[in-house]
């Protein structure tokens, strides 16, 4: 019966303080869409927690826990595309030459973007899409296509992958192709 009581302890607690845990992690979360993945783990991992040892202060507990979820998070979906990126580059490149992404402008990177999505098979795009131009979770793209959460992430790895390639093509082949344009225009190029 202890073990119930301890069960029913954490759980009333997270009933009770769900909607400011809520309003909390909503408040710093850049992706809204992962607020209740945030909510979930943290119940989880308080729960796990009380039963190795009683947490005297739950309700502390889980706030601190959401907010060590809400900065990994954010940690997270923020390092997961430049660490993308960042590896094939610095591998790929040697240090003094410039990333021929960087040499494009933004509106540029957004059209090749948009292309390279375009270009991807038509259930890998869906996942893309609505994860990069609708902020969606995982999850929910899962709900949303009738998908399971393995698919969604297979489809939305090979999805970032291809565009990533497309995009780097496209920037490489602008940045081969610019002197040559630039002399067919009939304008000195600043390295001549």
């Amino acid at each position: 019966m202890h073990n119930l009581d301890k069960k029913l302890a954490v759980f009333s607690v997270f009933v009770d303080c769900k909607s400011s845990l809520r309003n909390m992690v909503s408040k710093y979360l850049s992706h809204k869409s992962d607020v209740e993945d945030v909510l979930q783990e943290t119940f989880i991992r308080t729960f796990a927690a009380d039963q190795k040892d009683t947490i005297e202060y739950p309700k502390l507990y889980m706030f601190k826990t959401a907010k060590n979820l809400v900065q990994r998070e954010n940690t997270k979906l923020t390092a997961k595309l430049t660490d993308y990126l960042d590896d094939d580059a610095i591998q790929s490149i040697p240090s003094q030459d410039i990333h021929p992404v960087e040499t494009i402008s933004a509106e540029r990177q957004s059209e090749l973007l948009l292309e390279a999505l375009d270009s991807l098979p038509e259930q890998c795009q869906k996942v893309t899409r609505l994860r990069i131009l609708q902020d969606l979770s995982i999850k929910e793209i899962a709900n949303q296509l009738g998908l399971s959460v393995s698919t969604t992430e297979k489809h939305l790895s090979k999805g970032y992958e291809r565009c990533d390639n497309y995009v780097r093509q496209a920037a490489e082949n602008a940045s081969t192709a610019a002197p040559e344009t630039v002399r067919a225009m009939g304008l000195k190029s600043s390295v001549e």
